[in-house]
């Protein structure tokens, strides 16, 4: 066994000591490199899902005000749109109304009158009937004396009838006829209204 006087033994613990405190050091570095790289990672890792939550909140904010903006101008245009068809559509209309009084004016509404009388004095035979007509229509007043005899005859000016024809009402039967061209003119209107798919093209 070797022998240590004073000096050498305090050496040896001097040596010893530090030896270990040099491991102790290096193994402590390392746990506190690693505790600190650790933490580093988990407060980079906490950021950037911050980060990644208030991008998305962000993203979710600009998504609405930008759709908020697409919905306005997306009303706008529709309400354009749709102001742009009805004028369209009542420029169609008004050249229509149009075409419809030159035809009264013409030769042909005489013509016509005659053909809707013919087509309905089967249902008028043997009854007492009564025609409404617009006011001051000579040519529907006309033919109808001339067609059907003046006892079964009534015949009324009408304010509700614009444009021509007549309505025969034949009170034993229960029944009208409406032969104006107002009702054909309405019905085609809402007919056109419902299906003519008018877009407008840019």
């Amino acid at each position: 066994m070797a022998y240590y006087n004073e000096d050498q033994l305090r050496r040896y613990f001097e040596k010893a000591i530090q030896k270990e405190s040099e491991t102790q050091i290096k193994k402590l570095e390392k746990e506190i490199d690693y505790l600190y790289h650790r933490e580093v990672k988990k407060v980079s890792d906490d950021i950037n899902i911050k980060k990644q939550v208030q991008m998305a909140k962000e993203l979710k904010d600009v998504q609405i005000e930008y759709q908020e903006e697409l919905n306005q101008i997306g009303l706008g245009y529709n309400e354009r749109l749709i102001q742009e068809r009805n004028a369209m559509a009542a420029d169609i209309f008004k050249q229509i109304e149009t075409k419809i009084k030159s035809f009264v004016d013409s030769k042909a509404y005489a013509s016509w009158v005659k053909g809707r009388i013919a087509e309905n004095l089967t249902s008028i035979n043997g009854y007492e009937v009564s025609f409404s007509c617009a006011e001051g229509d000579q040519v529907v007043l006309a033919l109808l004396k001339e067609s059907i005899p003046a006892k079964q005859l009534s015949i009324t000016e009408s304010k509700s009838i614009t444009f021509g024809g007549f309505i025969l009402s034949i009170k034993d039967k229960h029944m009208e006829i409406d032969e104006t061209l107002d009702a054909k003119y309405h019905e085609q209107k809402e007919w056109f209204l419902s299906h003519s798919k008018l877009f407008i093209r840019r």
